[in-house]
């Protein structure tokens, strides 16, 4: 009796499927990837869009692809045969998960199953990175807020929780059928290529349209008092590589059960309040701050020099169980794989500020 033995070739040695390459994440580790003599196979539903924003880079395919239909996207898998597959895709926005709960897990969960079957049926010697998040995490009354790789996971929104499901089937799989998968486990990251449904990216965009005499009232915002870990995208880019080379970094036999998830992130808890502060001051604005009571509504900063009503919250975007403050713990990164974190809001700030101001000029 003869037994058919299904033939795979190898995969394609320096080369990489991206998805999510037009999102902040994908942009800067694209351009990574591409410096470094990569070939990148970029999954996008607008080729010329894509190649616009990489300049036509030679080392650039994209492909036409749409989350929303996995056939033709696990289809690529077998196709080319990465050596690399780094899942960024999905909806990164908190507050838009509580706007379409059902988009978000479709996007962020129920995809990364078909992608993990492709991986494993027609190409398993592909190494795959998840995006998995420190939102994942939560927080809970008298709890720690600062969260390593053994932490519980507790998620308190529709992006948290679609994060964290995606996030566990990674290290079944991993378990279960021997792929070589790894989550890097990002904190808050912005950059000049956050969008516009993000906080850092309102505080930036209303500072512009001061500094241009266009901001008509002061800058609404929700909880001013909620803390996160944001450092700078660029650097938590470069973490997603060597997460995904760590065995290649720690010297260990390339199998999956030496393959590990990694927190990503400064250590480093900011209030939002802080964060606009810091903001408003590199763009030459000093405030004072009215933070009194536990009613956030009444929450306030005015300008120093004239007392006119700078920043106040705006009831609508106090979201519902939004854990009140996360942080990470980056000491296993650091001790294992030698990844440090930069210098946190002003890296970003400034990068964001410069950028905007510019085009603004211009």
């Amino acid at each position: 009796m003869l037994t058919l033995v299904r033939m795979r070739r190898p995969v394609e040695p320096r080369t990489a499927i991206v998805t999510g390459a037009t999102g902040q994440d994908g942009y800067f580790l694209i351009r990574r990837l591409l410096a470094d003599g990569w070939t990148v196979h970029a999954p996008v539903r607008d080729i010329q869009a894509a190649e616009a924003l990489f300049e036509r880079h030679p080392g650039l395919r994209p492909v036409r692809r749409d989350l929303r239909d996995p056939g033709p996207l696990c289809a690529l898998v077998g196709d080319v045969r990465p050596e690399e597959f780094y899942n960024l895709a999905g909806e990164s926005s908190v507050g838009a998960s509580f706007a379409d709960p059902r988009a978000t897990w479709e996007s962020n969960a129920h995809i990364v199953v078909s992608l993990l079957d492709a991986v494993r049926l027609d190409s398993p010697e592909t190494r795959f990175y998840q995006a998995s998040s420190g939102e994942m995490f939560g927080s809970a009354p008298g709890a720690s807020v600062v969260h390593d790789e053994r932490s519980a996971l507790n998620p308190q929104s529709p992006y948290a929780a679609a994060k964290a499901a995606a996030h566990l089937l990674c290290r079944s799989y991993r378990e279960s059928y021997d792929v070589r998968i790894a989550c890097g486990i990002l904190f808050n990251h912005e950059s000049r290529r956050r969008g516009s449904r993000f906080l850092t990216r309102k505080v930036i965009d209303h500072l512009v349209a001061l500094h241009t005499g266009r901001a008509i009232g002061p800058l609404a915002l929700g909880n001013l008092k909620v803390q996160r870990d944001w450092g700078f995208a660029p650097e938590y880019a470069d973490g997603m590589i060597t997460i995904l080379r760590q065995t290649q970094v720690r010297g260990d036999d390339d199998i999956a059960s030496n393959y590990r998830d990694y927190v990503l992130g400064t250590g480093r808890l900011h209030h939002v309040w802080e964060l606009v502060d810091r903001a408003f001051a590199l763009a030459g604005h000093t405030l004072t701050w009215e933070l009194e009571g536990d009613d956030p509504v009444a929450w306030s900063a005015q300008f120093a020099d004239t007392g006119m009503t700078a920043v106040v919250v705006d009831p609508s975007f106090i979201r519902p169980a939004d854990p009140v403050a996360i942080a990470a713990d980056p000491s296993r990164i650091t001790a294992e794989l030698g990844w440090q974190p930069g210098e946190g809001l002003d890296g970003f700030l400034r990068d964001m500020l410069d950028d905007a101001l510019g085009q603004s000029a211009s």
